[in-house]
């Protein structure tokens, strides 16, 4: 067998490592075929995310550790392995005279040729920490994918942040008043290439206005986007926004309670992912308008995965029944439902019953039940033949 097929092979089966860092190492110390497979898995993406330090070392000039993945993947063998670089984690507020990881950053990007995923979201960080990475930015050729957060958005940042075109998926992470006021131009020259845009998180900023100014940039070839949270938003204005976005086809937003029933539904034709943000619910009320806000999203929708995220990780949360939606999406959506994650939602049996019986395509669950949820009626159904 020759050694290009051997690399194939090795590739095909380690790529399914590819979480697993420290099983990748140990491979690429069996033979040459195993590093070379190892190193283009294990290089592909690149991460810096420096834990939390309780106390701020004043000797820390921002000089990579010898066994840094960062500096390891900046030399002439692994660099043309890189295609994407996460900067996230708490870094030095210390400013660039004092700790010089900024321009490491830059450095390494000037030698990661084939880059084409960033993610810039730190949680601590100096506001000049990217300066210098965010100028060579629109330099990159095959730059495609570009995730920021507030260290990149401030007044030293954001004008070099808007420079960068060509871009087909654009996430802003608690967007602020100053880059939400320089969007607008910004999407007109990355459109028509811009398929998806998502601001997450924190999203205050954002009001009915900010959204209208978005549609002129984006009607015509948007496909992918997530909002987050704000106050400012009703439901109809949201929904009124997405009434414009024909092509849409994944969504993510993020439900608050609210009291007026919005008189625009949208008809997302095109949709076939959703995923719905949303806090504990307490009462019966509560959940009932969750599941009757996700049904107005999907109701003229081809959906196929459907994904609810609750803010609250509490265990000792109430447990009441998403049935009511669980009805919807097996009357409505059963010949195109395959995924439907629930994670923390919780599904009575006779819920689980009806969406084993109606939903035959279904090819993965993820709810929160009763230990007994499958047994009997429920649990034959998961092997019906076609």
């Amino acid at each position: 067998m020759t050694d290009r097929l051997l690399y194939d092979i090795h590739v095909q089966v380690l790529a399914f490592l590819h979480d697993d860092r420290i099983s990748l190492y140990n491979c690429a110390l069996v033979d040459r075929n195993f590093n070379n497979a190892a190193s283009k898995v294990l290089y592909r993406r690149v991460c810096y995310s420096p834990e939390y330090r309780h106390v701020l070392d004043l000797k820390d000039r921002g000089v990579l550790e010898k066994n840094s993945m960062l500096k390891a993947a900046c030399t002439p063998h692994h660099a043309p392995l890189v295609i994407e670089l996460e900067i996230s984690g708490y870094i030095s507020t210390r400013p660039p005279s004092l700790f010089n990881l900024g321009a490491t950053i830059a450095n390494a990007i000037q030698k990661f040729v084939n880059l084409s995923k960033i993610m810039f979201c730190p949680v601590t960080f100096h506001g000049e920490l990217f300066v210098q990475s965010l100028e060579l930015l629109p330099k990159i050729s095959n730059l495609q994918e570009l995730a920021v957060n507030p260290s990149c958005t401030g007044d030293r940042t954001c004008h070099l942040l808007t420079r960068i075109e060509s871009l087909r998926r654009l996430t802003l992470d608690s967007p602020g008043r100053l880059i939400l006021d320089a969007l607008p131009e910004w999407l007109g020259r990355l459109s028509p290439g811009l398929l998806g845009l998502h601001l997450k998180d924190n999203c205050g900023s954002i009001t009915p206005g900010v959204l209208k100014s978005f549609v002129p940039h984006v009607i015509d070839h948007l496909r992918e986007l997530t909002l987050g949270l704000s106050y400012s938003l009703q439901d109809e204005d949201v929904f009124t926004f997405l009434s414009q976005l024909p092509l849409l086809e994944r969504l993510q937003l993020q439900h608050y309670l609210q009291l007026r029933t919005p008189k625009t539904i949208p008809k997302l034709m095109r949709l076939k992912y959703f995923a719905a943000d949303y806090l504990p619910a307490f009462d019966k009320r509560e959940v009932v308008a969750l599941c009757r806000w996700v049904k107005w999203v999907i109701s003229s929708s081809p959906i196929e995965h459907v994904c609810l995220i609750r803010g609250d990780q509490d265990p000792d949360t109430i447990h009441i029944p998403f049935d009511s939606l669980i009805d919807h999406l097996a009357t409505k959506h059963a010949s195109t439902l395959r995924i439907l994650d629930f994670k923390e939602a919780y599904v009575s049996v006779k819920g689980m019953k009806s969406l084993l019986h109606r939903c035959n395509h279904l090819e993965e669950v993820y709810v929160a039940a009763r230990i007994h949820v499958l047994v009997g009626t429920s649990y034959s159904l998961l092997y019906v033949e076609d």
